[in-house]
């Protein structure tokens, strides 16, 4: 036998790619750094501790003036009545016979909706139970577009037989 002397082109000639890593890595730790250091020099300077100081007193301002404003919206004698037709409206709605049957249809269909869903999730964990446990199944894709016929289900044709 003799020896096969062409170099291999999937490995490598020398130490340069893994040197390469090596740089490569170590200026992504260096600008790592560097972007740290950069942002907390940011952070602790002083006019980011300005800005800071300005925008909690700027808050504060705006708390201030909207509390200011809801106190005198809740004095005004408009916005009283308002309220207080406001919850007559909601009382009425809430006698209505109207209101009464379209709450209680709301409640049958979701009854029932829920019943539906019930039952598909019950159907789908049979199924997976059954593919888990049972034997293959061979998977048909069914066409939507026109039927032809009536439909034979493949489970029905083998265990009829021949």
């Amino acid at each position: 036998m003799s020896e096969d002397t062409t170099p291999n082109p999937e490995q490598p000639q020398s130490d340069e790619p893994a040197r390469g890593t090596n740089d490569l890595t170590v200026e992504l730790r260096e600008m790592g750094q560097q972007l740290e250091a950069a942002f907390r020099a940011a952070l602790e300077s002083e006019r980011a501790k300005q800005l800071q100081r300005d925008l909690a007193s700027g808050m504060r301002e705006l708390s201030t003036q909207i509390q200011s404003a809801l106190k005198s919206l809740q004095s005004n004698p408009r916005l009283q009545q308002a309220e207080e037709r406001g919850r007559q409206v909601i009382s009425q709605a809430r006698e209505s016979k109207v209101a009464q049957d379209l709450q209680d249809t709301i409640v049958s269909g979701i009854a029932q909706l829920n019943d539906q869903l019930r039952k598909l999730v019950d159907r789908l964990e049979n199924d997976r139970s059954a593919q888990v446990g049972g034997p293959p199944t061979q998977q048909v894709q069914i066409e939507h577009e026109s039927a032809t016929g009536e439909t034979t289900r493949l489970d029905d044709e083998s265990k009829a037989g021949p």
